[in-house]
């Protein structure tokens, strides 16, 4: 990846080892073109892509309690992570990250809340639409479900079709302008504002379209399958 010398001017040539090392100590990456070069996927990366440098460690960040069992492996997600849309579609496809990154962003502003109790508000949310990836791939008549697969199985979750084709669901990729740090999905995170985080689920590598839902890890240790959060913990126009 280029890197300019803030003294010449010039540049200089970064390994695999610079940028994972650099992720390492940052957990985050800034969301522009230079991003695109780091996994090797320049030639379609975005022209213009309107995020700024950020740390990931300050903002709604700095006090939100991470609730991960299975923190993922950098090399691995850099090296083979796939988004993969498949079942009950007309049309199955397969998105590299930089790919996602090409599609119509949105941006919204939403609470997230978790079972616990405790809640963040305001998270400056960054990805696209679930419903713009869904209708790319054509769901059958008879899907009824997205059934989620996480990165090493564990988070695996599922929406009914309806939740995940409302405009505020999302895919995630990142907060304020820098990508998702590990501990809370990287690189693409469902991201639901009115269900539970449990709900949300990290790690995002396949969307399965199907006629019953998964039963994935929350659930199946006990917890409603639907993931409302009550009325009266969310905030109006916050959701």
């Amino acid at each position: 990846m280029p890197e300019k010398n803030e003294h010449t001017g010039g540049v200089r040539d970064l390994s695999r080892r610079d940028v994972l090392e650099w992720l390492g100590r940052g957990a985050v990456l800034v969301l522009g073109t230079d991003l695109m070069t780091a996994c090797a996927y320049a030639a379609v990366a975005p022209k213009d892509f309107s995020f700024q440098p950020g740390t990931g460690r300050g903002g709604v960040l700095a006090e939100w309690p991470v609730r991960t069992v299975d923190t993922q492996n950098l090399v691995s997600i850099l090296a083979h992570w796939r988004l993969e849309i498949s079942g009950l579609v007309e049309e199955p496809r397969s998105y590299t990250f930089s790919e996602i990154l090409t599609l119509p962003r949105t941006d919204q502003v939403k609470d997230f809340h978790c079972v616990e109790g405790w809640s963040v508000h305001d998270v400056p949310w960054n990805g696209v639409a679930l419903s713009d990836i869904l209708q790319r791939s054509r769901p059958t008549k008879k899907a009824t479900h997205v059934n989620i697969r996480t990165l090493g199985g564990r988070y695996n979750d599922s929406l009914p079709l309806s939740v995940a084709m409302e405009s505020r669901t999302m895919l995630a990729y990142g907060i304020a302008g820098s990508t998702l740090p590990l501990d809370h999905g990287f690189p693409l995170r469902v991201v639901v504002p009115r269900l539970f985080g449990y709900k949300n689920a990290k790690y995002v590598e396949r969307l399965e379209l199907a006629d019953k839902p998964l039963i994935g890890y929350w659930v199946a240790a006990g917890y409603d399958l639907a993931g409302l959060v009550p009325q009266n913990r969310l905030r109006s126009g916050h959701y």
